[in-house]
């Protein structure tokens, strides 16, 4: 096969080092790995532990750690050329070695390990750096290495916005800022009603939160100390006014770049000086003012001037134009692109002193622009080229330098192009900063400055003398911005100001504003507020997380698992959480710090649920954007294969001590999210998910023995290594086929190379692949891929494309069956792309199929690391525990520590409820008796009467389940071989278990059941161990408390009947489309379902034994198409299809929802044979009405009670599967408007169509004015809309007439 779309990288062994040695590498040789798109070539070493991760490479080891802690210790480093690094690319290469430690306790033996994780390469400037050996060493545990601390927490830990009103506000950049009378009464605010000495001011500044969680940070949303003109007569007046300093969203310096301050920790590749808010344009504060309690004011601060006086200060500015995404992943935004000279020029108050060192960086990204180059010079002197640019679609290349002997009142940074070598290469500008020395004077206004060689934590005093000073009313200390200080002024004149600064804060870095009160900002007006506190939450062991048009739909999920299993449950809105914990603004930290309060300090969570899809523009700059909760995106934005969309930073809640990077830490709390664009898909998303559980009011069955069936998809590749096709089945073999424990399970070995390849123009197809799991999607328990596959499907051979999956039919008013379906593959589930629409995208959004939930991979993943996972996930997914699985949360969570930390696992997403766990049946049903004519044994043509009972937990007769039971058996075990089609696999042996060759039902009542049938007459007559397995379900008369329970019996299968039957009489076939009323040649819609209702004296051929002999269905003549639908035979009476004269195994009947037909004329061919060899071919014609041409329409408005005395519900029938917009009006019966309301309401599927929830639309019996109405006749008229106009189109109305009696 041609490979494409590959994405798999061989990655780490485990290694037995012992620490406490030193460890050198052996550098020697090469790794190519091939991504599909493109090979990559990297430096490999031969000692265990290499790993290629995230297009680097780097060392994992784990090794016993005896409980106690280790560290890397005493890397050694030698410097290398760029050609060394072969295809890594050198922009992914942080300054400073990517080190890691976590740790690993083994569940099943108690025993500890570390994981210790180094990056081989590093890059300093323009030098690279290869890693030549390191030591691991004891290290005290305790703190973070311990787990047991997180960061410090600073200011009051009081929720604020708990009680009184409070309006919300921003700023779109840092300073002085002014609130007045006119600003609140414009903004409706009574002004009247405010005593200015209780006016207050909360919010900790808009920079973008710490990411690693040990950083310090504000405790809850602090009061900032302010000063408020006039308030001392307790009156706001037309004069009075509030002065506050409002921080901006851009940071700068935050990292320590330069000079001695308080550091953040830096898991940053591009280490600038400049930080900008990725997530947020604006900072936001809160104000209030009717709580009775004086506000904070700013207090002087009087120090004594000693040690050094500064009379210049460090300043800097930056130019970073977020406009375009240039591959739609990551964190890089870049500016416009330039082919001349691009010149960027800081002008700068006072002139450049000689000596002065000026400190610029720039970033340029480089767009299939291989060979090209550009210079760079600042002020026309200085210049340096970048030298050939790597051939890659995207390279980033940084330049930073710090010169001397400039001299002027500017700096301009010229970037001038070569595209000569490569004329169709773009270049684009990134950003440029410069950080330079200032004269610290005033500069009429407000100016804010600082000294960043100034060491914080040192408690030394220092002064500041600002000149031309005269102007100047006031000078503030804003190193800590809640806690503003007004600096007394110690020179005794007013041309200069002079003040002491104590350099004793260990959190701060100094920071100060000079001012004029008319200088001050305006900040713009949000809005009011609700009270909220989610400070005072705890104790929840499920939390669902989404916005507020969405709470709704979170608000179900919640309920079912209070119901169901007694959770702690809490829906929260993202607003909410921004608003306590990052001060208003967008930062999805403040999600993880939200979570990790909850988890750490109140009282722990078990599962987290996000609603609602994430996008790389987390500013909206996409149209048709649809960012409702942002994700963590990397950094890295060059290609699939190095980038990452995760939500498990979020469950981060450890303490990250040394693992800077998030690549280096494994979550805590198992994640998962429904990604819904709007609240139409959000309904859809958790309609599937509680159809799953049973728990969707008038879903159809979601019960069925294809629970008990399982199917491997998997590529025919190697990569290198074993055949995809070895590795699952080795995984198969240990989970299935060996022990005694689920081998219930049918599982379906679809190794495609195991099949007959078709050559056609595209390629190799495998169409039988195709078909078989079209069929199975809704007839399978679990769906897994391992191979290779992009946004368009699986595999080069196109084995599941959108084709496919626009048909699924597998969640209908016939049945409701999702599989659970993993993929180890590449970015099948590009998730975080707007504009793109993957294939596991549209898996798990079918409206009418797919899955109900995911595992899946959102980027290009390594072939070791899909294996490892594989053989360990499929352990843990399918671990019984009192007859139970693990949810998939916990079992995917589980099997990621069992691998130990990778960067690939932030790949690899859970798409759905983390607490939903793999539908299993209770092992409760009993097999007693087998009658057949040869005791001990079931030959072909036999006739077969099994009969047993339903057992309660005590092992009785549960005399309450009525329900239906059916029957499968398997014959033997049947050895394959795969074909090696393409000549570079091999061969490869197995067994697998065919599909069963009798599937048969019977009826449960008072927990006591007999199931017969005949043996067909084409299975493998050799005497062997078949099995038999009985499966039992009660949702016909217990619908919503309904379960379901199951037997698997080994039993003797083979020989044949010498006596059988003689039968030569074909089955009888009956075809409609809906239901029975449905006439030949008759009109339908484009989404209709096949119904089939048909009988035979011996029983049908449900399973297919023998060759040819499957129940199939050809539309209009294409047999190349041929449907088979075996797996859609439901024995016995059902869907309309009656005949009670005859026994359950002579009838049956197929429900097929057939999808996206065309308008017109078709026919439809059927064919099925009975046990004995007989077949029938049948024929229905049909006319296909254009659903486009539908609009929404409403049928049988009614309320109940009616007549009525206190209150009445109108309800209605209507077409359309969503969420409608609906007006009720009533009039009297002369036509007096008495009543209007509106309201939103969600459909539910009822008979043809839908209809209204019972209760959603009430009537007291009061018109507009909550006045009581007279009695007498009424007339109410329904107008409704769908909110998506796309899906059903237009309003409709509908008038009904009510009695209201008194």
């Amino acid at each position: 096969m041609k490979k494409t779309t590959i994405c798999i990288s061989l990655l780490f062994g485990f290694s037995a080092y012992l620490h406490g040695q030193k460890i050198h590498l052996n550098w020697q040789g090469t790794e190519t790995v091939d991504y599909g798109f493109t090979k990559m070539t990297y430096p490999k070493f031969s000692n265990k532990g290499y790993s290629v991760e995230g297009g680097s490479v780097y060392v994992s080891l784990r090794n016993s750690s005896n409980g106690k802690g280790v560290k890397i210790d005493n890397l050694q480093w030698k410097t290398i050329s760029r050609k060394d690094i072969l295809d890594i690319p050198d922009d992914i290469l942080g300054s400073g070695a990517l080190e890691g430690v976590s740790y690993y306790t083994d569940p099943k033996t108690g025993q500890e390990f570390y994981d210790a994780k180094i990056s081989a390469f590093k890059k300093e400037g323009d030098v690279l750096y290869q890693l030549q050996s390191f030591e691991i060493v004891d290290d005290v545990r305790t703190g973070a290495l311990a787990g047991k601390s997180l960061a410090q927490k600073l200011g009051t830990t009081e929720n604020p916005l708990k009680n009184g009103t409070f309006y919300k506000i921003k700023v779109d950049k840092s300073g002085l800022f002014k609130i007045d009378k006119k600003f609140l009464s414009d903004n409706g605010i009574n002004v009247g009603n405010i005593n200015p000495k209780h006016f207050k001011i909360y919010g900790n500044g808009g920079i973008i939160l710490p990411e690693h969680n040990e950083d310090e940070r504000f405790s809850s949303l602090q009061e900032l100390a302010i000063q408020v003109i006039g308030e001392d007569d307790g009156v706001w007046n037309d004069g009075d006014y509030a002065l506050f300093y409002a921080q901006g969203t851009d940071g700068y310096n935050l990292y320590g770049t330069f000079g001695n301050g308080n550091k953040r920790k830096d898991s940053r590749t591009d280490r600038s000086a400049h930080t900008k808010n990725i997530y947020d344009d604006y900072s936001y504060y809160f104000i209030n003012f009717d709580n009775g309690v004086e506000g904070k004011r700013i207090q002087n601060s009087d120090i004594a001037i000693s040690g050094t006086t500064f009379t210049r200060f460090d300043d800097y500015q930056f130019v970073d134009n977020d406009k375009y995404n240039l591959m739609k992943v990551g964190r890089i935004w870049v500016d416009d692109h330039f082919s001349t000279k691009k010149s960027i020029t800081f002008n700068l108050r006072s002139a450049i002193q000689p000596n002065d060192e000026i400190t610029y960086r720039t970033s340029v990204v480089n767009y299939n622009g291989g060979r090209n180059s550009f210079k760079i010079d600042i002020n026309n002197t200085n210049e340096r080229s970048s030298g050939s640019l790597p051939e890659r679609e995207f390279y980033k290349k940084t330049d930073e330098r710090t010169i001397k002997n400039l001299s002027g009142n500017s700096i301009t940074i010229n970037i001038t192009p070569n595209i000569s070598a490569n004329p169709n290469g773009l270049l684009y500008f990134d950003y440029a900063e410069v950080t330079y020395k200032e004269d610290l004077k005033f500069n009429g206004s407000q100016m804010n400055f600082r000294a960043f060689d100034i060491d914080e934590k040192t408690n030394n005093n220092y002064g500041f003398s600002i000149s031309d000073a005269s102007q100047i009313e006031q000078v503030w200390d804003v190193s800590d911005i809640t806690n503003a200080k007004r600096k007394v002024n110690k020179s005794g004149n007013n041309t200069t100001f002079s003040f002491g600064y104590n350099a004793g804060n260990p959190f701060f870095n100094n920071e100060f504003i000079a001012f004029k009160s008319d200088s001050a900002y305006t900040p713009s007006f949000v809005g009011r507020i609700a009270n909220q506190d989610l400070h005072s939450l705890q104790n929840i062991d499920y939390l669902i997380i989404t916005r507020a048009d969405m709470m709704a739909q979170g608000e179900r999920i919640a309920q079912y698992y209070r119901d169901k299993k007694g959770f702690s449950t809490q829906v929260v809105d993202i607003e909410k959480i921004y608003n306590e914990f990052s001060s208003g603004k967008v930062d999805i930290t403040a999600v993880r710090d939200f979570i990790t309060r909850l988890h750490k300090e109140r009282g722990g969570v078990k599962y987290v649920l996000i609603i609602g899809d994430t996008s790389y523009d987390y500013k909206n700059k996409t149209k048709g954007n649809d960012n409702i909760i942002p994700s963590y995106q990397s950094e890295f934005s060059g290609n699939y294969s190095s980038s990452f969309v995760t939500d498990d930073y979020f469950v981060m809640t450890a303490p990250q001590g040394r693992n800077i990077s998030i690549t280096n830490n494994i979550p805590e709390i198992p994640i998962g999210r429904l990604i819904a664009s709007n609240v139409s898909e959000a309904k859809l998303l958790v309609d599937k998910t509680l159809a799953y559980y049973n728990a969707l009011p008038g879903q159809s069955s979601p019960f069925g023995d294809w629970k008990m069936k399982l199917d491997f998809v998997v590529d025919d590749n190697n990569e290198g290594g074993p055949a995809f096709h070895e590795i699952v089945d080795e995984s198969i073999k240990t989970n299935f086929e060996t022990g005694i424990e689920r081998k219930e399970y049918n599982v379906r070995k679809l190794y495609i190379d195991a099949f007959q390849a078709e050559t056609v123009a595209g390629g190799q197809r495998y169409p039988q692949v195709n078909q078989a799991i079209a069929n199975d999607v809704g007839h399978s328990l679990y769906l897994f891929y391992f191979g290779h596959g992009g946004i368009n499907g699986w595999a080069q051979e196109r084995i599941l494309t959108s084709d496919e999956v626009k048909n699924f039919n597998n969640y209908s008013s016939i049945y409701s069956r999702f599989p659970f379906i993993s993929t180890i593959t590449c970015e099948f589930t590009l998730w975080d792309e707007p504009l793109v629409n993957s294939v596991g995208e549209q898996v798990i959004k079918h409206p009418n199929g797919g899955a109900a939930n995911m595992i899946t991979s959102s980027r290009a993943i390594g072939v070791h690391y899909g294996s490892e996972l594989t053989k360990i996930f499929t352990n843990h997914i399918f671990k019984i525990t009192n007859n139970n699985f693990d949810t998939l949360g916990d079992a995917f969570l589980a099997a990621r520590k069992e691998k130990g930390v990778s960067y690939d696992h932030l790949k690899v997403n859970l798409l759905g409820d983390p607490a939903m766990t793999l539908s299993r049946p209770k092992q409760k049903l009993s097999i007693d008796n087998i009658e057949t004519p040869e005791n001990g044994k079931i030959r072909a043509l036999d006739f077969v009467k099994i009969s047993g009972r339903v057992l309660d937990d005590s092992g009785n007769t549960d005399t309450n389940f009525n329900g239906k039971v059916s029957i499968s058996i398997f014959d033997k075990k049947v050895n394959k071989e795969t074909k090696n089609n393409d000549g570079n696999l091999g061969t490869m042996q197995y067994t697998e278990e065919n599909a069963a060759i009798v599937k048969t039902s019977g009826k449960v009542a008072n927990g006591l059941y007999t199931a017969e049938f005949y043996m067909p007459k084409d299975i493998n007559y050799t005497l062997g161990e078949g099995r038999i397995l009985a499966y039992a379900d009660n949702f016909e008369s217990a619908k919503g408390n309904a379960y379901d329970v199951y037997e698997n019996k080994a039993y003797p299968i083979g020989e044949i009947n010498p006596n059988p039957i003689n039968d030569a009489t074909p089955p009888t076939v009956k075809l409609y489309m809906n239901n029975t009323n449905f006439a030949d040649g008759g009109i339908t819609h484009q989404n209709p379902t096949l119904l089939a209702c048909i009988t035979d004296n011996i029983g049908i051929n449900s399973a297919g034994s023998g060759i040819g002999h499957d129940i199939s269905l050809v539309l209009d003549g294409q047999v190349v198409n041929t449907v088979v639908l075996n797996d859609f035979y439901t024995a016995g009476e059902g869907n309309g299809c009656i005949n009670p004269s005859l026994a359950d195994y002579q009838k049956g009947s197929i429900s097929y929802p057939l999808r996206n037909l065309k308008p017109g004329a078709h026919q439809l061919t059927f064919k099925v044979w009975d046990i004995n060899n007989n077949s029938t071919t049948t024929s229905l014609n049909f006319v296909v009405k254009d659903d486009a041409e539908a609009n929404l329409t409403i049928n049988r408005p009614l309320n109940w009670p009616n007549p009525f005395t206190d209150k009445t519900y109108i309800q209605f029938e209507h077409n359309c599967d969503d969420i409608l917009d609906v007006n009720v009006q009533i009039y009297t019966i002369t036509g007096k408007l008495v009543r209007t309301f509106s309201t939103t309401i969600s459909a539910e599927p009822f008979r043809e169509g839908f209809r209204t929830p019972k209760q959603a639309i009430e009537w007291d019996g009061t018109d507009d004015f909550g006045d009581t109405v007279a009695k007498g006749t009424y007339i109410f008229k329904v107008l409704a809309k769908s909110k998506n106009q796309d899906k059903c189109k237009g309003t409709a109305s509908a008038i009904e007439k009510m009695v209201l009696l008194k």
